[in-house]
């Protein structure tokens, strides 16, 4: 995505490369800019298990930027037009994993552990119960 406002006091625009819904999160992004403004440490995860990652440039108008993403082995190239040639921002999908098989793997299951405290406190609640009859008959009886 490249912005369409000029920064007054640079004369320079930023250009944006976003990948996002990818895994495993090892996914490296490089830009073709060197003056990076912004770079994410740590892909973000998504609401769907999935992760999503950003590189802010600074360049001049007229410059054409390519954004690569490496991942999983492959490369995947998008080159983003100088101003003058394209009218709205390009968006740039560069590993949008949609397959079911994929999401089946990152769905983590989740237990309420609320039940399972409160299973636990009925089996101790049952085991001291149990003693407690058990000392009780040994002191009436013997």
């Amino acid at each position: 995505i490249k912005s369409k406002k000029i920064k007054e006091e640079s004369k320079n625009v930023n250009a944006v490369c976003l990948a996002r819904n990818f895994y495993p999160k090892n996914l490296s992004l490089e830009v073709s800019a060197n003056e990076v403004v912004y770079e994410q440490n740590e892909p973000t995860v998504t609401s769907e298990g999935t992760y999503s990652t950003i590189k802010v440039v600074q360049v001049k108008p007229e410059t054409e930027v390519t954004c690569v993403a490496k991942f999983n082995g492959s490369t995947y190239t998008k080159h983003i037009l100088p101003e003058k040639e394209i009218e709205e921002p390009v968006t740039v999908n560069v590993c949008n994993k949609t397959d079911t098989s994929i999401k089946a793997d990152v769905k983590t299951e989740r237990v309420n552990m609320l039940s399972m405290a409160v299973l636990g406190l009925r089996v101790l609640l049952a085991k001291s119960i149990a003693f407690n009859t058990l000392m009780s008959i040994k002191l009436f009886l013997f």
